[in-house]
């Protein structure tokens, strides 16, 4: 199990532990060492209890806990001190009373991912900290009364097994513990659905994103009156349901759709759309939402001529948008805009244009397009295609591109880096949808053969200089990657949309980690997309799209255990 830092805030409802907690206790020890704490100042908690533990821990593990974690003398060494509790029992003059560890309850079995919870019970202590198999968990809260609460991260089936916790105490300069308390994790197989809904008749999901807690928001757009418009709402990650009192709420009332999502660290949204203005053109529409869903009244300044299509949160809490318009002088460029978390617009459908490196062509003969983007440590990663003479062939084609822009200023941080082709067979392709990656970034799409008549799904991931991984599908006569996600322990994530059997399926891959490669297609005789995709803090997915029902699309979001 990995023991990666978890904020004490991120608690799911769906990962509440539904088992029988067992806690660590013993009294009778306790009765028989007090009288001789209290005599020589020693805490010696870490010895081994008389008794068997309740926890399923072995009366063996706990010995071996007691000779490894007590000094000779019986004492415990402090860790940060290297002294014994004997040596270091006051402070000046005023006498520190050891602290003691009277209990420990962390539940014997996990079966859902998420936060594990560990209560501790103590007097005389003003810090508790613990380690998750040898790593150090975050500090624990007090609840008061005795009572400390951590929180031991579970990403799922990638840590099923068994694990250990071990607690300390401390009290100055005096320190306890107590001996490892071991749980098992056994989580569903990855890839299986933990559950599915649909939204109304005739709407669909676009884009989605997971709040801090673990719920889902989902944007996209829902027929009212017989006019698709902008749509958003709030599912529990517990089971689906709507989470918010009005259910789906309606962003605009003209013609349009929500097309992207980012959720800041206070739960307020950004949500990008594109409507029909009253001149019946299409504008792009970008407005900050509360945590419930409302408009704040704070909207960036847009105007007809371009599509917004991806949008991040930026570090100061503004963000960073992207999509595609026309230049005016013949071709399409990338458009972004860009406004600050002090509601400052520094930047409304500027365009960026691809010139090919060592080349004298003229600007503007390559159609650029932005798609998704990524914001991380000042870069805002675009992801999208240039369609023009990539080759030397000079014929016209497609390449996934990646665009390394400062946050900020715009100024490109290096050149634009295209998707060059690994198998001949396969030499266009485009890039629909981004996700963070240790070197920079993941983009996710299509390659096509030479006559388009087959396409298969790809994932590449780059840094700023050139790209640093490469993964393609089966070939199918339509397929293309919508969303992507690398996990922290290295897993690929992914969704798109396939030809499979009879019809268009939506479909979510789990690739590049052992015991974690599977395919997980939406069920159904009639055609079904998945639009995208969004992890929890605990790296489980959700899979947003639409089905077909009686030949009506209606918007489906489910939960996939991974």
């Amino acid at each position: 199990m990995t023991a990666r830092r978890a904020p004490a805030a991120l608690v799911l409802a769906v990962a509440t532990v539904a088992t029988s907690a067992c806690f660590v206790d013993y009294p009778g020890f306790h009765a028989l060492t007090a009288a001789a704490d209290m005599a020589d100042g020693t805490v010696s908690t870490t010895g081994a209890p008389p008794t068997s533990p309740t926890s399923g821990t072995d009366s063996s593990a706990s010995d071996s806990a007691a000779s490894d974690g007590a000094a000779s003398d019986g004492a415990t060494v402090d860790a940060s001190t290297g002294t014994t509790g004997a040596e270091a029992g006051s402070v000046g003059d005023a006498e520190l009373l050891p602290p003691r560890i009277l209990g420990v309850e962390v539940p014997a079995a996990v079966h859902l991912a998420g936060p594990v919870d560990v209560l501790v019970e103590v007097e005389h202590a003003t810090a508790v900290r613990a380690t998750l198999d040898g790593v150090e968990l975050l500090p624990f809260e007090d609840q008061g009364g005795g009572v400390w609460l951590g929180l031991a991260p579970c990403y799922g089936s990638v840590d099923n097994g068994d694990h250990v916790v071990e607690v300390s105490a401390t009290h100055g300069p005096l320190a306890a513990s107590w001996p490892p308390v071991p749980f098992t994790v056994s989580t569903p197989a990855p890839g299986g659905q933990a559950w599915a809904v649909l939204a109304p008749p005739a709407s669909t999901t676009r884009r989605a994103a997971a709040t801090a807690e673990g719920d889902l928001i989902e944007v996209g757009a829902v027929e009212v009156e017989g006019v698709m418009k902008p749509a958003i709402r709030k599912r529990s990650a517990a089971n689906g349901g709507e989470m918010w009192a009005e259910g789906t709420i309606v962003l605009d009332t003209r013609e349009g759709s929500a097309d992207a999502i980012a959720v800041r660290a206070d739960g307020w949204m950004w949500v990008a759309m594109n409507v029909v203005n009253p001149n019946k053109k299409w504008q792009p529409r970008i407005v900050l939402l509360d945590a419930d869903g409302h408009a704040t009244g704070i909207e960036a300044p847009t105007e007809p001529g371009a599509t917004v299509r991806g949008i991040g949160v930026t570090d100061d809490g503004g963000f960073f948008a992207v999509g595609f318009g026309g230049s005016g002088l013949g071709d399409m460029d990338v458009v972004y805009w860009r406004m600050s978390g002090e509601d400052v617009a520094t930047a409304s459908a500027k365009l960026w244009d691809y010139l090919p490196p060592n080349d004298m062509v003229e600007p503007h003969e390559f159609d650029d397009l932005a798609f998704d983007v990524v914001v991380a440590d000042g870069v805002a990663w675009v992801v999208g295609a240039s369609s023009g003479k990539h080759d030397i062939d000079q014929v016209i084609r497609s390449r996934g591109v990646v665009v390394p822009l400062d946050v900020n200023t715009g100024a490109a941080l290096g050149p634009a880096l295209v998707a060059e082709p690994v198998n001949a067979g396969w030499r266009r392709s485009m890039f629909l949808a981004a996700g963070h990656h240790p070197d920079g970034v993941a983009a996710v799409g299509n390659e096509t053969t030479e006559d388009g008549t087959m396409q298969r799904i790809t994932v590449q991931a780059f840094d700023g200089s050139k790209r640093t991984h490469y993964t393609s599908e089966l070939p199918a006569s339509v397929a293309y990657g919508t969303g992507v996600a690398w996990t922290a322990h290295g897993a690929l994530l992914f969704s798109g949309v396939v030809h499979n059997g009879d019809g268009l399926r939506g479909a979510l891959y789990g690739r590049e980690l052992p015991g974690l490669n599977f395919d997980h297609f939406i069920i159904g005789t009639e055609p079904s997309a998945a639009n995208g995709l969004a992890l929890d803090a605990y790296e489980q997915v959700y899979l947003v799209g639409e089905r077909t029902l009686g030949g009506v699309r209606q918007a489906r979001a489910s939960r996939v255990a991974r």
